[in-house]
């Protein structure tokens, strides 16, 4: 998802740090595929939740996967979905898991659901022309997942629409309900290999400094700001015309200041950045999903920041503490982080099922991380 990720690796393309190994750690660990339903179910288990990647078959199915092509060379949208089975999982397969919904509904867990449009080489959507076709491909998508997440009776504020496709906007406004959506900038386009993306990617980057997207996402009506971690880390932070934002010093002051609480998500996280981040009060899109891992200074690294909060000095899982006491975590938190929402709004949504916007967390990148041969 960042703008600047290299092919293969966790960190930006300007960065100097070492991602940890993808397959197998020291407890002999190995990583699901991702977007697989394997993957999605390892990450709500462990994680604060999981973000996933949708797609609309041929004949109408809600497919899980990133790629603008199956592993065969198919496009998805011109496929239909019993000749692509052994590529791609169903996004009602993964909804049949009671333990995936009971975590998802029930336990407070977030979801990310990322809806990606057609290549325009495979003619679906319009193709290159889009128009009309991608809205109405687009909006079936939004709305065979809304109806889905609304059967399970997904709460409203335990997920998200997002997409880089513009029309995002338009169908969310439409189709939506209760239902929130947040547009991915700088826009990714479906066509070309890493560089050619990128250097697509650059002009809108450089133009569009941290004040304006957050500006963009306010009048979206958007609950999050997703923003790639080269905004804040590395010297591509230095980029975008007007203010710098960082993650110490008077650039993290900056930062807070000019977002007033609002919540963000920082993708990717890379482990070594992770701390500063959750820190900083921002929730983090992972790839480092394997548990057991510390930190550089040795500390316990916790896979679920949000979701096992600390009370009376021991974690304990969100669900299961009291009303009060986790009125007093969302009420700390406003204080520590400066949310500006009101007290009233925030325990509005605090729930055993469900916590404030702002709560940062930490999310497992389709599922348990990204498999390395992905843009």
């Amino acid at each position: 998802m960042s703008i600047f990720t290299a092919k293969g690796d966790s960190d930006g393309l300007f960065h100097d740090l070492k991602p940890f190994p993808r397959s197998v750690d020291t407890t002999g660990w190995v990583k699901p595929k991702e977007n697989s339903i394997d993957a999605l179910s390892y990450g709500i288990e462990n994680s604060d939740g999981v973000e996933m990647d949708l797609r609309l078959s041929l004949d109408g199915e809600v497919i899980i996967h990133h790629d603008a092509r199956t592993q065969d060379g198919s496009y998805p949208e011109t496929t239909n979905y019993d000749d692509m089975k052994e590529h791609v999982d169903l996004f009602s397969d993964l909804l049949s898991k009671d333990d995936f919904v009971t975590k998802w509904v029930n336990e407070a867990r977030f979801v990310c659901l990322e809806l990606k449009a057609p290549h325009p080489s495979s003619g679906a959507g319009g193709g290159w022309l889009r128009g009309k076709e991608m809205y109405n491909h687009m909006s079936e998508l939004f709305q065979s997942v809304r109806d889905m997440i609304k059967q399970i009776e997904v709460p409203s504020n335990s997920t998200v629409f997002y997409s880089f496709d513009p029309y995002i906007t338009p169908v969310a406004n439409r189709f939506s309900e209760n239902y929130r959506h947040a547009r991915l900038m700088p826009k990714l386009r479906q066509w070309g290999g890493w560089t050619t993306q990128r250097a697509a990617a650059l002009p809108s980057f450089i133009s569009t400094s941290v004040p304006r997207l957050l500006d963009k996402q306010r009048k979206l009506g958007a609950p999050m700001l997703p923003l790639a971690l080269d905004y804040l880390h590395g010297w591509t932070r230095f980029l975008p015309i007007g203010a710098t934002m960082g993650l110490q010093g008077k650039s993290l002051q900056k930062f807070n200041h000019i977002r007033r609480g609002h919540p963000v998500y920082v993708w990717p996280s890379p482990i070594e950045i992770e701390p500063r981040l959750l820190k900083a009060g921002l929730s983090c899109i992972s790839d480092t999903m394997q548990k057991g891992l510390v930190y550089s200074d040795g500390s316990e690294r916790c896979l679920r920041p949000g979701t096992m909060p600390f009370v009376e000095n021991e974690r304990q899982p969100w669900h299961e503490i009291s009303d009060s006491e986790r009125a007093k975590i969302v009420l700390t938190s406003k204080k520590k982080w400066g949310w500006s929402s009101g007290k009233d709004e925030l325990l509005g949504l605090t729930s055993s099922g469900t916590m404030p916007w702002e709560m940062p967390r930490l999310i497992g990148h389709r599922g348990a991380g990204k498999d390395p041969e992905t843009l």
